[in-house]
């Protein structure tokens, strides 16, 4: 059974090269975006920025409440028809 397995991940062997995985590439798209982030700190900063921006926000629980509170049941499906759907007679 073991060989089956084998087989499968390894259909030319194990000594050939084929069927392993180089943990050590790098695309060239990895490349070329590590080495413009390196040349370009700024853009880091401003991508942390935009996500404190984005994310760290003071919540008002009140508010929050107050607007759950005051919200409509929703079914989820706004554009069906509410009740049974009747065909032509």
């Amino acid at each position: 059974m073991n060989n089956f397995f084998n087989s499968l991940f390894h259909p030319y062997g194990d000594k050939s090269g084929h069927g392993v995985m180089d943990r050590g590439f790098v695309s060239n798209h990895t490349r070329f975006i590590n080495h413009f982030l390196e040349e370009h700190p700024e853009v880091v900063k401003d991508q942390h920025k935009g996500w404190h921006i984005y994310w760290d926000k003071q919540v008002d629980l009140v508010a929050q409440k107050k607007a759950e509170l005051d919200s409509v049941p929703d079914d989820g499906y706004g554009f069906h028809r509410h009740g049974p759907i009747k065909g032509p007679e």
